[in-house]
Protein backbone atom coordinates (compact mmCIF):
# COMPACT_ATOMS: atom_id res chain seq x y z
CA UNK A 1 0.00 0.00 0.00
CA UNK A 2 1.29 3.47 -0.86
CA UNK A 3 1.45 5.91 2.04
CA UNK A 4 1.79 9.65 2.22
CA UNK A 5 4.42 11.09 4.52
CA UNK A 6 3.29 12.92 7.61
CA UNK A 7 3.21 16.69 7.47
CA UNK A 8 3.70 19.14 10.31
CA UNK A 9 3.27 22.79 11.14
CA UNK A 10 5.91 24.78 9.28
CA UNK A 11 6.18 22.40 6.31
CA UNK A 12 6.10 24.22 2.96
CA UNK A 13 3.93 22.73 0.22
CA UNK A 14 4.81 23.38 -3.41
CA UNK A 15 7.56 25.81 -2.27
CA UNK A 16 4.82 28.31 -1.48
CA UNK A 17 2.24 27.31 1.16
CA UNK A 18 3.54 27.16 4.74
CA UNK A 19 1.33 24.96 6.93
CA UNK A 20 0.12 26.63 10.13
CA UNK A 21 -2.57 24.62 11.94
CA UNK A 22 -4.54 21.47 11.28
CA UNK A 23 -8.17 22.63 11.31
CA UNK A 24 -9.95 19.31 11.11
CA UNK A 25 -10.39 16.03 9.37
CA UNK A 26 -13.39 14.63 7.53
CA UNK A 27 -14.26 11.85 5.14
CA UNK A 28 -12.61 13.64 2.24
CA UNK A 29 -9.33 14.61 3.85
CA UNK A 30 -7.42 16.73 6.35
CA UNK A 31 -7.68 20.52 6.28
CA UNK A 32 -4.88 22.91 7.26
CA UNK A 33 -4.62 26.65 7.42
CA UNK A 34 -1.56 27.81 5.49
CA UNK A 35 0.24 31.03 4.63
CA UNK A 36 0.64 31.72 0.93
CA UNK A 37 4.14 33.22 0.74
CA UNK A 38 3.58 34.43 -2.83
CA UNK A 39 0.23 36.20 -2.42
CA UNK A 40 0.70 37.04 1.28
CA UNK A 41 -2.60 35.66 2.52
CA UNK A 42 -4.03 32.84 4.61
CA UNK A 43 -5.59 29.98 2.67
CA UNK A 44 -7.00 26.54 3.46
CA UNK A 45 -5.25 23.42 2.18
CA UNK A 46 -7.02 20.07 1.95
CA UNK A 47 -5.14 16.81 1.59
CA UNK A 48 -7.00 13.63 0.73
CA UNK A 49 -6.74 10.63 3.03
CA UNK A 50 -4.37 8.10 1.47
CA UNK A 51 -3.41 8.61 -2.16
CA UNK A 52 -6.01 10.63 -4.10
CA UNK A 53 -7.28 8.97 -7.25
CA UNK A 54 -7.11 10.93 -10.46
CA UNK A 55 -10.85 10.46 -10.88
CA UNK A 56 -12.01 11.30 -7.36
CA UNK A 57 -9.75 14.23 -6.56
CA UNK A 58 -9.95 15.52 -10.11
CA UNK A 59 -13.74 15.41 -10.07
CA UNK A 60 -13.79 17.44 -6.87
CA UNK A 61 -11.53 20.00 -8.50
CA UNK A 62 -13.47 20.27 -11.74
CA UNK A 63 -16.88 20.57 -10.13
CA UNK A 64 -15.90 23.25 -7.65
CA UNK A 65 -13.92 25.25 -10.20
CA UNK A 66 -17.09 25.85 -12.23
CA UNK A 67 -18.86 27.63 -9.37
CA UNK A 68 -18.40 31.30 -8.56
CA UNK A 69 -20.91 32.45 -5.97
CA UNK A 70 -20.82 34.46 -2.72
CA UNK A 71 -22.24 31.49 -0.81
CA UNK A 72 -19.92 28.82 -2.18
CA UNK A 73 -16.31 28.73 -0.94
CA UNK A 74 -13.96 30.24 -3.53
CA UNK A 75 -11.50 28.06 -5.41
CA UNK A 76 -7.82 28.97 -5.85
CA UNK A 77 -5.45 26.22 -6.88
CA UNK A 78 -4.38 22.55 -6.86
CA UNK A 79 -0.77 21.59 -6.13
CA UNK A 80 1.72 18.86 -5.51
CA UNK A 81 -0.68 17.04 -6.79
CA UNK A 82 -2.59 15.86 -3.72
CA UNK A 83 -3.30 19.25 -2.11
CA UNK A 84 -6.28 21.48 -2.83
CA UNK A 85 -6.02 25.23 -2.14
CA UNK A 86 -9.12 27.21 -1.23
CA UNK A 87 -10.58 30.26 0.40
CA UNK A 88 -9.98 30.44 4.14
CA UNK A 89 -13.15 31.51 5.94
CA UNK A 90 -13.16 32.30 9.68
CA UNK A 91 -16.19 30.22 10.66
CA UNK A 92 -17.68 27.20 12.37
CA UNK A 93 -19.49 24.31 10.77
CA UNK A 94 -23.26 24.40 11.26
CA UNK A 95 -22.98 20.95 12.84
CA UNK A 96 -20.85 22.38 15.67
CA UNK A 97 -23.24 25.29 16.16
CA UNK A 98 -26.26 22.98 16.37
CA UNK A 99 -24.41 20.69 18.79
CA UNK A 100 -24.94 23.39 21.42
CA UNK A 101 -28.71 23.23 20.90
CA UNK A 102 -31.44 23.92 18.31
CA UNK A 103 -31.44 27.32 16.62
CA UNK A 104 -34.33 29.79 16.37
CA UNK A 105 -36.39 29.49 13.19
CA UNK A 106 -35.41 32.99 12.05
CA UNK A 107 -31.70 32.27 12.22
CA UNK A 108 -32.19 28.95 10.43
CA UNK A 109 -34.03 30.82 7.67
CA UNK A 110 -31.14 33.30 7.35
CA UNK A 111 -28.59 30.52 6.99
CA UNK A 112 -30.77 28.44 4.71
CA UNK A 113 -31.57 31.22 2.25
CA UNK A 114 -27.85 31.67 1.57
CA UNK A 115 -27.18 27.99 0.99
CA UNK A 116 -30.26 27.76 -1.24
CA UNK A 117 -28.80 30.61 -3.30
CA UNK A 118 -25.53 28.68 -3.67
CA UNK A 119 -27.42 25.55 -4.72
CA UNK A 120 -29.39 27.57 -7.25
CA UNK A 121 -26.13 28.60 -8.90
CA UNK A 122 -24.80 25.03 -8.82
CA UNK A 123 -27.96 23.54 -10.30
CA UNK A 124 -27.98 26.16 -13.06
CA UNK A 125 -24.59 24.77 -14.13
CA UNK A 126 -25.74 21.15 -13.94
CA UNK A 127 -23.85 20.40 -10.71
CA UNK A 128 -25.50 18.35 -7.95
CA UNK A 129 -23.81 18.55 -4.56
CA UNK A 130 -25.06 15.16 -3.21
CA UNK A 131 -23.92 15.73 0.37
CA UNK A 132 -25.64 18.83 1.74
CA UNK A 133 -25.51 18.53 5.53
CA UNK A 134 -24.70 20.72 8.56
CA UNK A 135 -21.01 19.75 8.45
CA UNK A 136 -20.73 21.12 4.91
CA UNK A 137 -22.13 24.54 5.76
CA UNK A 138 -19.79 27.19 7.15
CA UNK A 139 -21.22 30.01 9.25
CA UNK A 140 -19.02 33.05 9.71
CA UNK A 141 -19.37 36.46 11.31
CA UNK A 142 -22.80 38.01 10.96
CA UNK A 143 -24.23 34.59 9.98
CA UNK A 144 -22.56 34.70 6.58
CA UNK A 145 -23.04 31.14 5.29
CA UNK A 146 -21.21 29.25 2.55
CA UNK A 147 -21.57 25.76 1.11
CA UNK A 148 -18.45 23.60 1.04
CA UNK A 149 -17.13 20.23 -0.10
CA UNK A 150 -18.21 19.37 -3.60
CA UNK A 151 -16.03 16.26 -3.40
CA UNK A 152 -18.77 13.83 -4.45
CA UNK A 153 -20.82 16.24 -6.54
CA UNK A 154 -21.60 14.98 -10.02
CA UNK A 155 -23.08 16.02 -13.30
CA UNK A 156 -26.73 15.08 -13.68
CA UNK A 157 -25.91 12.14 -15.96
CA UNK A 158 -23.95 10.40 -13.19
CA UNK A 159 -25.57 8.00 -10.77
CA UNK A 160 -23.34 6.12 -8.35
CA UNK A 161 -19.67 6.38 -7.51
CA UNK A 162 -17.12 4.52 -9.64
CA UNK A 163 -17.22 1.45 -7.40
CA UNK A 164 -21.02 1.35 -7.26
CA UNK A 165 -21.43 2.58 -3.68
CA UNK A 166 -24.03 5.17 -2.70
CA UNK A 167 -22.38 8.46 -1.75
CA UNK A 168 -23.76 10.91 0.78
CA UNK A 169 -24.69 11.06 4.46
CA UNK A 170 -27.61 8.80 5.36
CA UNK A 171 -29.18 11.09 7.95
CA UNK A 172 -29.68 13.81 5.32
CA UNK A 173 -30.15 11.67 2.22
CA UNK A 174 -33.24 11.88 -0.03
CA UNK A 175 -35.28 8.64 -0.08
CA UNK A 176 -34.69 8.04 -3.79
CA UNK A 177 -30.92 8.39 -3.36
CA UNK A 178 -31.02 6.05 -0.36
CA UNK A 179 -32.69 3.54 -2.67
CA UNK A 180 -29.84 3.82 -5.17
CA UNK A 181 -31.35 6.21 -7.71
CA UNK A 182 -29.48 9.08 -9.33
CA UNK A 183 -28.87 12.23 -7.32
CA UNK A 184 -30.65 15.28 -8.73
CA UNK A 185 -31.24 18.90 -7.88
CA UNK A 186 -34.40 17.75 -6.08
CA UNK A 187 -32.35 15.46 -3.83
CA UNK A 188 -30.13 18.42 -2.92
CA UNK A 189 -33.28 20.34 -1.94
CA UNK A 190 -34.33 17.41 0.26
CA UNK A 191 -30.90 17.32 1.95
CA UNK A 192 -31.05 21.07 2.58
CA UNK A 193 -34.50 20.58 4.09
CA UNK A 194 -33.13 17.81 6.30
CA UNK A 195 -30.26 20.09 7.33
CA UNK A 196 -32.61 22.93 8.28
CA UNK A 197 -34.85 20.41 10.08
CA UNK A 198 -31.86 19.32 12.18
CA UNK A 199 -30.89 22.93 12.89
CA UNK A 200 -34.33 23.93 14.19
CA UNK A 201 -35.39 20.62 15.78
CA UNK A 202 -32.03 19.54 17.14
CA UNK A 203 -31.89 16.15 15.41
CA UNK A 204 -31.87 15.05 11.76
CA UNK A 205 -35.20 13.85 10.30
CA UNK A 206 -34.07 10.22 10.04
CA UNK A 207 -32.62 10.23 13.54
CA UNK A 208 -29.23 8.96 14.63
CA UNK A 209 -27.74 5.57 15.40
CA UNK A 210 -26.35 2.75 13.29
CA UNK A 211 -25.88 3.87 9.65
CA UNK A 212 -27.82 0.85 8.40
CA UNK A 213 -30.86 1.75 10.52
CA UNK A 214 -30.71 5.41 9.52
CA UNK A 215 -30.41 4.43 5.86
CA UNK A 216 -33.43 2.16 6.18
CA UNK A 217 -35.52 5.01 7.59
CA UNK A 218 -34.25 7.25 4.78
CA UNK A 219 -35.38 4.74 2.18
CA UNK A 220 -38.86 4.73 3.69
CA UNK A 221 -38.94 8.52 4.11
CA UNK A 222 -39.97 8.28 7.76
CA UNK A 223 -39.90 11.81 9.20
CA UNK A 224 -41.18 12.62 12.72
CA UNK A 225 -43.49 15.61 13.37
CA UNK A 226 -41.86 19.01 13.75
CA UNK A 227 -42.22 20.66 17.15
CA UNK A 228 -40.04 23.77 16.97
CA UNK A 229 -39.99 24.75 13.29
CA UNK A 230 -42.76 27.34 13.57
CA UNK A 231 -42.93 29.38 10.34
CA UNK A 232 -40.46 27.00 8.69
CA UNK A 233 -42.72 23.95 9.04
CA UNK A 234 -44.77 24.32 5.82
CA UNK A 235 -41.70 24.87 3.63
CA UNK A 236 -39.70 22.08 5.30
CA UNK A 237 -42.63 19.73 4.77
CA UNK A 238 -42.51 20.44 1.02
CA UNK A 239 -38.71 20.15 0.85
CA UNK A 240 -38.89 16.78 2.63
CA UNK A 241 -41.58 15.36 0.34
CA UNK A 242 -40.91 11.70 -0.48
CA UNK A 243 -41.59 12.24 -4.19
CA UNK A 244 -38.91 14.44 -5.84
CA UNK A 245 -41.42 16.13 -8.15
CA UNK A 246 -43.33 17.54 -5.18
CA UNK A 247 -40.33 19.47 -3.84
CA UNK A 248 -39.75 23.15 -4.65
CA UNK A 249 -36.69 24.22 -6.66
CA UNK A 250 -33.71 25.73 -4.83
CA UNK A 251 -34.58 29.24 -6.04
CA UNK A 252 -38.13 28.89 -4.67
CA UNK A 253 -36.66 27.74 -1.37
CA UNK A 254 -34.37 30.76 -1.29
CA UNK A 255 -37.25 33.16 -1.97
CA UNK A 256 -39.51 31.69 0.72
CA UNK A 257 -36.74 31.56 3.31
CA UNK A 258 -35.96 35.20 2.54
CA UNK A 259 -39.60 36.05 3.33
CA UNK A 260 -39.31 34.25 6.67
CA UNK A 261 -35.97 35.95 7.43
CA UNK A 262 -37.60 39.34 6.84
CA UNK A 263 -35.49 42.45 6.13
CA UNK A 264 -32.23 40.76 7.16
CA UNK A 265 -29.65 40.39 4.40
CA UNK A 266 -26.33 38.50 4.41
CA UNK A 267 -23.16 40.49 5.15
CA UNK A 268 -21.67 41.94 1.99
CA UNK A 269 -19.01 39.61 0.64
CA UNK A 270 -15.91 41.53 -0.55
CA UNK A 271 -13.81 40.32 -3.47
CA UNK A 272 -11.31 37.58 -2.69
CA UNK A 273 -8.14 39.33 -1.49
CA UNK A 274 -5.15 38.97 -3.75
CA UNK A 275 -1.98 41.01 -3.61
CA UNK A 276 -0.43 39.33 -6.60
CA UNK A 277 -1.77 37.50 -9.65
CA UNK A 278 -3.10 34.00 -9.05
CA UNK A 279 -3.22 32.34 -12.49
CA UNK A 280 -6.68 30.89 -13.07
CA UNK A 281 -5.16 28.16 -15.27
CA UNK A 282 -4.21 26.41 -12.06
CA UNK A 283 -7.69 26.51 -10.58
CA UNK A 284 -8.92 23.00 -10.08
CA UNK A 285 -9.60 22.99 -6.37
CA UNK A 286 -12.56 21.91 -4.33
CA UNK A 287 -14.18 23.33 -1.24
CA UNK A 288 -13.94 21.96 2.28
CA UNK A 289 -15.13 22.67 5.78
CA UNK A 290 -12.86 25.14 7.54
CA UNK A 291 -13.94 25.28 11.13
CA UNK A 292 -11.95 28.09 12.72
CA UNK A 293 -9.86 31.14 11.99
CA UNK A 294 -6.25 30.84 13.08
CA UNK A 295 -4.07 33.93 13.35
CA UNK A 296 -0.82 34.77 15.04
CA UNK A 297 -1.43 38.29 16.27
CA UNK A 298 0.95 40.44 18.23
CA UNK A 299 1.29 44.07 19.20
CA UNK A 300 4.68 45.37 18.22
CA UNK A 301 4.61 48.94 19.48
CA UNK A 302 6.10 49.34 22.94
CA UNK A 303 5.52 51.96 25.58
CA UNK A 304 2.31 53.92 26.14
CA UNK A 305 0.15 53.87 23.03
CA UNK A 306 -2.07 56.74 21.92
CA UNK A 307 -5.80 56.26 22.32
CA UNK A 308 -7.00 53.94 19.55
CA UNK A 309 -8.80 55.65 16.73
CA UNK A 310 -12.38 54.63 16.01
CA UNK A 311 -12.68 56.53 12.73
CA UNK A 312 -12.03 55.35 9.19
CA UNK A 313 -8.28 55.77 8.90
CA UNK A 314 -8.13 54.76 5.21
CA UNK A 315 -11.06 56.72 3.79
CA UNK A 316 -11.28 56.89 0.01
CA UNK A 317 -8.79 54.22 -1.12
CA UNK A 318 -7.98 56.12 -4.32
CA UNK A 319 -6.72 59.15 -2.39
CA UNK A 320 -5.19 57.59 0.76
CA UNK A 321 -1.44 58.22 0.85
CA UNK A 322 0.51 55.01 1.62
CA UNK A 323 3.68 57.07 2.03
CA UNK A 324 2.19 58.47 5.24
CA UNK A 325 2.77 55.02 6.77
CA UNK A 326 6.37 54.73 5.62
CA UNK A 327 8.48 55.36 8.71
CA UNK A 328 11.57 56.61 6.91
CA UNK A 329 13.09 58.18 10.02
CA UNK A 330 12.52 55.08 12.14
CA UNK A 331 14.41 52.98 9.59
CA UNK A 332 17.55 55.12 9.49
CA UNK A 333 19.44 53.00 12.05
CA UNK A 334 19.59 50.29 9.36
CA UNK A 335 21.21 52.55 6.75
CA UNK A 336 20.68 55.61 4.58
CA UNK A 337 16.99 55.82 3.60
CA UNK A 338 15.11 57.29 0.67
CA UNK A 339 11.39 57.38 -0.06
CA UNK A 340 10.10 56.17 -3.42
CA UNK A 341 6.35 56.53 -4.10
CA UNK A 342 6.52 54.99 -7.60
CA UNK A 343 8.45 51.77 -6.94
CA UNK A 344 5.26 49.76 -7.43
CA UNK A 345 1.57 50.33 -8.04
CA UNK A 346 -0.48 53.29 -6.77
CA UNK A 347 -1.37 51.39 -3.59
CA UNK A 348 2.24 51.23 -2.44
CA UNK A 349 5.11 53.34 -1.16
CA UNK A 350 8.66 52.07 -0.56
CA UNK A 351 11.53 53.03 1.69
CA UNK A 352 14.86 52.05 0.13
CA UNK A 353 17.71 51.49 2.60
CA UNK A 354 21.33 51.66 1.46
CA UNK A 355 23.00 48.96 3.55
CA UNK A 356 26.29 49.12 1.66
CA UNK A 357 25.77 45.86 -0.18
CA UNK A 358 24.81 46.57 -3.78
CA UNK A 359 21.07 46.87 -4.34
CA UNK A 360 19.13 48.58 -1.55
CA UNK A 361 17.04 46.83 1.05
CA UNK A 362 13.42 47.48 0.06
CA UNK A 363 10.63 48.04 2.61
CA UNK A 364 7.19 48.04 1.01
CA UNK A 365 4.16 49.71 2.59
CA UNK A 366 1.10 48.51 0.70
CA UNK A 367 -2.63 49.09 1.15
CA UNK A 368 -4.87 46.11 0.33
CA UNK A 369 -8.35 44.69 0.74
CA UNK A 370 -8.77 42.85 4.04
CA UNK A 371 -7.54 39.25 4.07
CA UNK A 372 -10.08 38.40 6.80
CA UNK A 373 -12.95 40.91 6.45
CA UNK A 374 -14.79 41.83 9.62
CA UNK A 375 -12.30 40.15 11.96
CA UNK A 376 -11.09 43.36 13.67
CA UNK A 377 -12.91 45.49 16.21
CA UNK A 378 -13.05 49.27 15.57
CA UNK A 379 -10.02 51.09 16.88
CA UNK A 380 -7.86 47.97 17.01
CA UNK A 381 -4.84 47.34 14.78
CA UNK A 382 -3.65 43.77 15.38
CA UNK A 383 -0.53 42.60 13.60
CA UNK A 384 -0.09 39.25 11.90
CA UNK A 385 3.57 38.23 11.81
CA UNK A 386 5.07 35.82 9.31
CA UNK A 387 8.50 34.18 9.46
CA UNK A 388 11.29 34.95 7.03
CA UNK A 389 10.66 33.37 3.63
CA UNK A 390 12.60 33.66 0.37
CA UNK A 391 14.61 36.68 1.56
CA UNK A 392 11.43 38.56 2.55
CA UNK A 393 9.70 39.17 5.87
CA UNK A 394 6.01 40.14 6.00
CA UNK A 395 3.80 41.88 8.54
CA UNK A 396 0.07 42.51 8.11
CA UNK A 397 -1.78 45.19 10.07
CA UNK A 398 -5.54 44.66 10.01
CA UNK A 399 -7.77 47.73 9.92
CA UNK A 400 -11.40 47.44 11.01
CA UNK A 401 -12.73 49.33 8.00
CA UNK A 402 -12.03 46.41 5.66
CA UNK A 403 -8.41 47.05 4.70
CA UNK A 404 -4.96 45.69 5.48
CA UNK A 405 -1.58 47.35 5.56
CA UNK A 406 1.12 44.97 4.30
CA UNK A 407 4.72 45.70 5.24
CA UNK A 408 7.42 43.67 3.53
CA UNK A 409 11.17 43.94 4.04
CA UNK A 410 13.04 42.18 1.24
CA UNK A 411 16.51 41.81 -0.19
CA UNK A 412 18.56 39.03 -1.72
CA UNK A 413 21.24 37.83 0.72
CA UNK A 414 20.55 40.65 3.19
CA UNK A 415 23.25 41.77 5.64
CA UNK A 416 20.53 42.87 8.07
CA UNK A 417 17.81 40.95 9.93
CA UNK A 418 14.87 41.50 7.60
CA UNK A 419 12.27 40.70 10.26
CA UNK A 420 13.82 43.26 12.61
CA UNK A 421 13.51 45.81 9.81
CA UNK A 422 9.89 44.76 9.19
CA UNK A 423 9.08 45.08 12.91
CA UNK A 424 10.57 48.57 13.08
CA UNK A 425 8.60 49.62 10.00
CA UNK A 426 5.42 48.13 11.46
CA UNK A 427 5.90 50.03 14.72
CA UNK A 428 6.10 53.27 12.78
CA UNK A 429 2.99 52.43 10.76
CA UNK A 430 1.03 51.54 13.92
CA UNK A 431 1.87 54.87 15.50
CA UNK A 432 0.61 56.67 12.40
CA UNK A 433 -2.60 54.62 12.19
CA UNK A 434 -3.45 55.39 15.81
CA UNK A 435 -3.25 59.10 15.07
CA UNK A 436 -6.33 58.98 12.86
CA UNK A 437 -7.13 59.25 9.14
CA UNK A 438 -4.26 59.08 6.68
CA UNK A 439 -3.56 62.29 4.77
CA UNK A 440 -4.66 62.50 1.16
CA UNK A 441 -2.03 62.22 -1.53
CA UNK A 442 -1.35 64.93 -4.08
CA UNK A 443 -3.70 64.88 -7.07
CA UNK A 444 -2.72 62.50 -9.83
CA UNK A 445 -1.73 63.76 -13.26
CA UNK A 446 -4.78 64.23 -15.55
CA UNK A 447 -3.89 61.23 -17.77
CA UNK A 448 -2.71 59.01 -14.92
CA UNK A 449 -4.09 55.48 -14.81
CA UNK A 450 -4.78 56.13 -11.13
CA UNK A 451 -7.88 58.05 -12.25
CA UNK A 452 -9.15 55.00 -14.20
CA UNK A 453 -11.35 52.10 -13.09
CA UNK A 454 -9.66 48.94 -14.39
CA UNK A 455 -12.96 47.03 -14.43
CA UNK A 456 -14.48 49.63 -16.75
CA UNK A 457 -11.94 49.03 -19.51
CA UNK A 458 -13.48 45.81 -20.85
CA UNK A 459 -17.22 45.62 -21.51
CA UNK A 460 -19.43 42.68 -22.42
CA UNK A 461 -18.68 42.63 -26.15
CA UNK A 462 -14.94 42.90 -25.55
CA UNK A 463 -15.02 40.15 -22.91
CA UNK A 464 -16.99 37.83 -25.17
CA UNK A 465 -13.73 36.41 -26.49
CA UNK A 466 -13.13 34.80 -23.09
CA UNK A 467 -15.17 31.56 -23.28
CA UNK A 468 -17.99 31.46 -20.73
CA UNK A 469 -16.82 34.69 -19.11
CA UNK A 470 -18.47 35.85 -15.90
CA UNK A 471 -18.61 39.51 -16.88
CA UNK A 472 -20.81 40.48 -13.92
CA UNK A 473 -18.63 39.40 -11.00
CA UNK A 474 -14.97 40.36 -11.58
CA UNK A 475 -12.42 40.32 -8.79
CA UNK A 476 -11.76 43.97 -7.92
CA UNK A 477 -8.43 45.01 -6.44
CA UNK A 478 -7.62 47.90 -4.11
CA UNK A 479 -8.65 51.30 -5.48
CA UNK A 480 -10.14 49.73 -8.61
CA UNK A 481 -6.61 49.56 -10.06
CA UNK A 482 -6.72 45.78 -10.57
CA UNK A 483 -9.53 43.70 -12.08
CA UNK A 484 -9.79 40.02 -13.07
CA UNK A 485 -12.51 38.21 -15.03
CA UNK A 486 -12.81 34.40 -15.03
CA UNK A 487 -14.28 31.91 -17.43
CA UNK A 488 -17.02 29.71 -15.97
CA UNK A 489 -16.34 26.79 -18.33
CA UNK A 490 -12.56 26.45 -18.27
CA UNK A 491 -9.53 27.82 -16.42
CA UNK A 492 -8.93 30.91 -18.52
CA UNK A 493 -8.84 34.41 -17.02
CA UNK A 494 -7.99 37.94 -18.08
CA UNK A 495 -6.57 40.48 -15.68
CA UNK A 496 -5.95 44.22 -16.01
CA UNK A 497 -3.72 46.03 -13.55
CA UNK A 498 -1.72 49.24 -13.49
CA UNK A 499 1.94 49.62 -12.59
CA UNK A 500 5.09 51.71 -12.94
CA UNK A 501 8.07 50.53 -14.97
CA UNK A 502 11.45 51.56 -16.23
CA UNK A 503 11.25 52.56 -19.90
CA UNK A 504 10.39 49.36 -21.74
CA UNK A 505 12.28 47.67 -24.51
CA UNK A 506 12.35 44.42 -26.48
CA UNK A 507 13.31 42.67 -23.24
CA UNK A 508 9.72 43.27 -22.15
CA UNK A 509 8.34 41.44 -25.17
CA UNK A 510 7.57 41.81 -28.85
CA UNK A 511 7.05 45.51 -29.65
CA UNK A 512 3.70 46.41 -31.21
CA UNK A 513 1.11 49.19 -31.27
CA UNK A 514 -2.41 49.04 -29.82
CA UNK A 515 -4.93 51.87 -29.99
CA UNK A 516 -2.10 54.25 -30.97
CA UNK A 517 0.07 53.34 -27.99
CA UNK A 518 3.35 51.47 -27.64
CA UNK A 519 2.90 47.95 -26.31
CA UNK A 520 4.98 44.87 -25.63
CA UNK A 521 3.64 41.30 -25.67
CA UNK A 522 5.46 38.43 -23.99
CA UNK A 523 4.56 34.83 -23.14
CA UNK A 524 5.59 33.34 -19.81
CA UNK A 525 5.78 29.57 -20.19
CA UNK A 526 8.00 28.87 -17.21
CA UNK A 527 5.34 28.93 -14.47
CA UNK A 528 2.27 31.01 -15.16
CA UNK A 529 1.12 29.59 -18.51
CA UNK A 530 0.18 33.14 -19.37
CA UNK A 531 0.84 35.96 -21.79
CA UNK A 532 1.20 39.61 -20.77
CA UNK A 533 0.62 42.68 -22.90
CA UNK A 534 2.12 45.86 -21.43
CA UNK A 535 0.73 49.13 -22.77
CA UNK A 536 2.47 52.45 -22.16
CA UNK A 537 0.00 55.06 -20.92
CA UNK A 538 2.41 57.93 -20.30
CA UNK A 539 6.03 58.77 -19.62
CA UNK A 540 7.07 60.97 -16.72
CA UNK A 541 10.19 61.75 -14.67
CA UNK A 542 10.60 60.25 -11.20
CA UNK A 543 11.72 62.29 -8.18
CA UNK A 544 15.31 62.13 -9.42
CA UNK A 545 14.44 63.17 -12.95
CA UNK A 546 14.90 59.68 -14.38
CA UNK A 547 12.29 58.52 -16.92
CA UNK A 548 9.50 56.16 -15.88
CA UNK A 549 6.55 54.62 -17.70
CA UNK A 550 3.06 54.31 -16.32
CA UNK A 551 1.74 51.09 -17.84
CA UNK A 552 -1.35 48.93 -18.11
CA UNK A 553 -0.76 45.18 -17.91
CA UNK A 554 -3.21 42.78 -19.54
CA UNK A 555 -2.57 39.17 -18.50
CA UNK A 556 -4.37 36.23 -20.06
CA UNK A 557 -3.75 32.87 -18.39
CA UNK A 558 -5.08 29.34 -18.64
CA UNK A 559 -4.23 25.77 -19.54
CA UNK A 560 -1.49 25.31 -22.10
CA UNK A 561 1.52 27.31 -23.16
CA UNK A 562 1.69 31.03 -22.62
CA UNK A 563 2.19 31.71 -26.32
CA UNK A 564 -1.29 30.35 -26.94
CA UNK A 565 -2.78 33.33 -25.11
CA UNK A 566 -0.75 36.12 -26.73
CA UNK A 567 -3.25 36.89 -29.55
CA UNK A 568 -6.01 37.14 -26.96
CA UNK A 569 -3.86 39.30 -24.67
CA UNK A 570 -3.13 41.67 -27.53
CA UNK A 571 -6.80 41.94 -28.50
CA UNK A 572 -7.88 42.59 -24.92
CA UNK A 573 -5.11 45.17 -24.56
CA UNK A 574 -6.27 46.95 -27.72
CA UNK A 575 -9.87 47.06 -26.49
CA UNK A 576 -8.84 48.33 -23.06
CA UNK A 577 -6.31 50.85 -24.41
CA UNK A 578 -9.01 52.42 -26.56
CA UNK A 579 -10.77 53.48 -23.35
CA UNK A 580 -7.73 54.90 -21.57
CA UNK A 581 -7.65 58.63 -20.90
Amino acid sequence: MVTISRVRTGDVIDRRYRLEDELGSGAGGVVWSAYDTKLHRTVALKRAHGVPSASGFGREARNAARLHHPHVISVFDTVDPDWLVMEYLPSRGLDRIVAAGPLPAGRVARIGMQIAAGLTAAHARGVVHRDVKPGNILVGEGDLAKLTDFGISVWREATLTEDGRISGTAAYMAPEVARGQAATAASDVFSLGATLFAAVEGTPPFGTGAPEAVLARARRGEIPPMRHAGPLAPLLGEMLAVRPGQRPAAEQVRSRLAEIAGPWRPPEVPPSPSRRFTPWWAVAAAVVVVTAAVFTWSVLATGPAPEPSTVDVIGDPTTADPCALAGQHALRPFGTTSLNPVYGNFDRCDVLIDVGAGDPLDVEFELAAASVPGAVRPGQFPVERHPLSDDACDRRIAVSTGYDVWITAKMDNPPRDLCAVADTATNAALIRLRQGPLPRRAPFAPRSLATTDACGLLDGPALARLPGVDAIHPEIGFGGWDCTWHSTIDHTSVRILFDHSQPMSADDGTPTRVAGRDAFVKADDDQDHSCTAKVVQREFPDQNGDPLDEIMKVIVAGDGTGARFCPMARDFAAAAAAKLP
